[in-house]
């Protein structure tokens, strides 16, 4: 706390009123969101070209894309960045022989989702409910101690054991029996199905949250406790569907030198997936490397040798896109891996052994039942706002980050306190020299803060709006003070009665001349706050 106390101190001296904390991982978490927002609004557009071929074999036809070749002009990500390149293989493509010269189709299948950990529930109900995370956390502690209708909430772990496998029968009845919406999910379930989850080996002080057997009365629950809990049953129930069953194909065509792939999937048998949804990790480059389509039937029925003929070739001009801003859900699955964005190899490393045995953490900072807690007292402190789900820092979280030695924003401070307890179960670190150092580091910390430029209010930061001039429809010059038109006599000022109106609050005006009721105006006759709609005149 010294160095919260030390902070809160110095920035109260600059006007100040919150509380400035620091911690171990509370400010690294701000740090990740401040860093990804900077990323993102500083990020320079380049171009790169995509080339993809038509190609006529037989009776069939096939989209594909170029295999780029390794001596190719590209950007760290394999894209072409030369133009004149990516025209030059589709001259030389164009109009001329192809030959399939790879060719296969397998057999794939996909099974269930792992049942939920903390983390993992929380990510889902803020993608798929905006329920945030300190919320989701409220509600399996309601429905833990107050229905008793889940097994142990806080687990950071996936698994279950065999005893959970052999009470499964009992406990999928019950809830068969408490649930008749989900009739058409318990006609698949196999109870003698033992899914992966079902491993002793894995499981951890606590297996994974599962609904107990316990047969409740749905209607008692409210709107996003049931929410919660029919999300904690279907994955659970899940583990007793069939699998996932599909063909996935693939086509390589040899063009005048060049190669290009095709691909295709079939599915088979739906299994799990008809009654739960299927989620795919986000690829932050998926709409920058997206396949083209290609009939799956087609691909399925070419051969190595069959010969045909590139009769289209497109050459596409792509935009880079920055890093998108975090949303909650993206950050607490980033928390669980902290460590791909420090660049000290060894610091990354440290931090990686440290999560060493523990399923879904590689290299994280926090734990499951923390990270949320901290998000919200960031949030509550001024550090950042949410705004249309995505996480922005305020003016006061970028002068803190900013201000801060680079030791207090990044996981390092995790990382090398690990490496010191190592040396202190090896013998080779007395617990009073670890302790006298941390003093010494903290002292000199406390001694050397300068919180440089800080001034900022934890108001959201205002540098640019998706509106335009309501009076002639010309563009807005944007300012943390006033918004005005380039083109006439239109002024605006987002701060009415001590309240400062967010990005969409302000936006919402300009675009339909109101918003609906908002909360935090201040009344100067009064002293007292209230509620307001505001209409734009």
């Amino acid at each position: 706390f010294n160095m919260t106390r030390a902070c809160t101190l110095a920035g109260r001296a600059k006007g100040v009123k919150g509380v400035l904390s620091v911690g171990r991982v509370q400010t690294p978490i701000l740090g990740l969101i401040v860093n990804r927002y900077l990323a993102n609004k500083s990020h320079a557009s380049a171009f790169y070209y995509t080339v993809a071929a038509s190609l006529a074999v037989g009776s069939h036809r096939a989209q594909a894309r170029l295999v780029v070749a390794a001596d190719a002009p590209l950007d760290d990500k394999n894209r072409i960045i030369d133009e004149a390149y990516a025209t030059q293989v589709a001259d030389a493509c164009r109009q001329k022989p192809a030959n399939v010269i790879e060719a296969r189709v397998e057999e794939k299948q996909t099974q269930a989702p792992l049942p939920f950990a903390l983390l993992d529930l929380q990510v889902y109900m803020s993608k798929t409910h905006s329920i945030d995370a300190e919320k989701t956390l409220a509600l399996t502690q309601a429905l833990r101690e107050k229905y008793k209708a889940i097994t142990y909430n806080r687990s950071d772990c996936s698994y279950l054991s065999d005893e959970q496998f052999a009470e499964a029968p009992e406990t999928l009845s019950l809830l068969s029996q408490a649930l008749p919406d989900l009739a058409g999910m318990f006609t698949e379930v196999n109870s003698e199905r033992k899914s992966r989850a079902f491993d002793d080996s894995k499981v951890s002080a606590h297996t994974a949250i599962i609904p107990t057997a316990v047969k409740i009365d749905i209607a008692q629950l409210s709107d996003d406790e049931r929410a919660v809990y029919m999300a904690i049953v279907k994955r659970y129930v899940a583990q007793f569907l069939p699998d996932k069953r599909y063909l996935s194909a693939e086509v390589k065509f040899g063009v005048n030198g060049h190669t290009f792939v095709a691909r295709s999937t079939k599915v088979t048998q739906p299994g799990w997936t008809a009654q739960v949804t299927e989620e795919n990790e986000p690829d932050e480059d998926a709409s920058e490397s997206a396949e083209v389509a290609s009939p799956f039937d087609a691909l399925a029925d070419l051969k190595v040798g069959d010969a045909g003929v590139c009769d289209g070739i497109t050459v596409a001009k792509e935009k880079t896109k920055p890093l998108p801003l975090y949303t909650e859900a993206e950050l607490l699955k980033d928390l669980r891996r902290v460590a791909k964005y420090v660049k000290d190899p060894r610091i990354k490393q440290l931090l990686i052994d440290r999560d060493q045995g523990k399923k879904g953490e590689n290299g994280g900072i926090g734990t499951p039942a923390t990270r949320a807690a901290m998000l919200a007292k960031l949030q509550e402190r001024g550090f950042y706002a949410v705004e249309k789900k995505k996480l922005i820092p305020t003016q006061l979280g970028l002068e803190f980050i900013a201000a801060l030695p680079a030791i207090a924003t990044t996981p390092d401070m995790t990382a090398l306190w690990h490496e010191q307890q190592q040396m202190i179960e090896a013998g080779e670190l007395t617990v009073d020299a670890f302790l006298d150092e941390l003093e010494d580091f903290i002292a000199h910390q406390v001694h050397n803060v300068d919180l440089g430029n800080v001034q900022g209010d934890g108001k959201p930061v205002l540098d640019s709006l998706n509106a335009q001039c309501p009076m002639c429809g010309n563009d807005l010059a944007v300012t943390p003070r006033v918004i005005g038109c380039r083109a006439c006599a239109f002024k605006f000022y987002p701060e009415v009665s001590g309240k400062m109106l967010s990005p969409g609050q302000i936006e919402a005006l300009l675009t339909t001349g109101k918003t609906g009721v908002l909360k935090g105006f201040h009344s100067k006759k009064t002293g007292k706050s209230f509620d307001a709609a505001l209409k734009l005149n």
